[in-house]
């Protein structure tokens, strides 16, 4: 995974800016009909993409500095290491599989890092063998955090796929449980842990933090949307809006 610097997010915010003032422009201008002032949805559009780079600024500046903060309290752990160690065993057990002398189910080749991600291949394995990884794996969650479990789309199966389908019916009615979101694609499924939810000072602390800059920003946004008969009323909807969005991104979990 990409890691996001502070440059990185502040071309970002322009970019989200420029795009999102240059569609209120468009919409406001439409709006107000063909012969409305285009000034005045120019205006609107500027505040609008003004509103959007800042929020975007507040929410991404305090994200990366808690993400920051995270590592730098973090002790840095070889997952890959740590699940070849507890997977040894069954890389003596897939060395007994009729087909181990042609293609083997190996530590060093089947756990490995991959495009930033714990990833796990199952090629190789047979049914009884994966199905104790897994049992395994949801042992130490944990410990294993995010991880990518190569299935395959069972292409060699003699009669139909049987692999991804056990490792569906096994994770699937646990993983909300787990707090684990499954990603799946056509040959592989991501297990991404959904992280804890925010203490309620955890939360606190952030919705202060943010709430100043969303509810103003909004508010001037939809003052100027509201024009010259309901400036107040789009004042006080763009700062509750504000706040509502501020709680909802306040809540939002840690992830892994």
């Amino acid at each position: 995974m990409v890691e996001v610097t502070f440059r990185d997010l502040f071309s970002i915010s322009i970019v989200m800016g420029i795009m999102a003032g240059t569609m209120a422009t468009m919409l406001a201008y439409f709006s107000a009909g063909m012969d409305g002032a285009p000034m005045a949805s120019v205006k609107f559009g500027a505040y609008f993409g003004g509103a959007v780079t800042s929020l975007t600024l507040v929410y991404g500046g305090w994200r990366l500095i808690e993400l920051k903060r995270g590592k730098g309290n973090k002790v840095q752990v070889d997952k890959v290491a740590l699940l070849r160690e507890l997977l040894t065993p069954l890389e003596a057990y897939a060395a007994g599989l009729p087909w181990s002398s042609e293609k083997a189910w190996r530590l060093s080749t089947h756990i490995r890092q991959e495009r930033g991600s714990l990833t796990l291949d199952l090629h190789e394995m047979d049914l009884p063998g994966s199905r104790r990884i897994l049992d395994l794996i949801i042992e130490n969650r944990p410990m294993v955090g995010r991880i990518r479990i190569i299935t395959g789309r069972g292409k060699n199966s003699l009669d139909r796929p049987v692999l991804r389908p056990m490792v569906n019916e096994r994770l699937t009615p646990i993983a909300r449980a787990l707090d684990w979101q499954i990603l799946a694609k056509a040959g592989s499924i991501t297990l991404r842990p959904l992280g804890k939810r925010p203490t309620v000072k955890v939360w606190l602390v952030r919705f202060l933090f943010l709430a100043g800059p969303f509810s103003i920003a909004l508010a001037l946004s939809f003052e100027e949307l509201a024009g010259s008969g309901a400036r107040e009323q789009g004042r006080f909807f763009g700062a509750a809006a504000g706040l509502v969005l501020t709680g909802l991104l306040a809540s939002y979990r840690n992830r892994v």
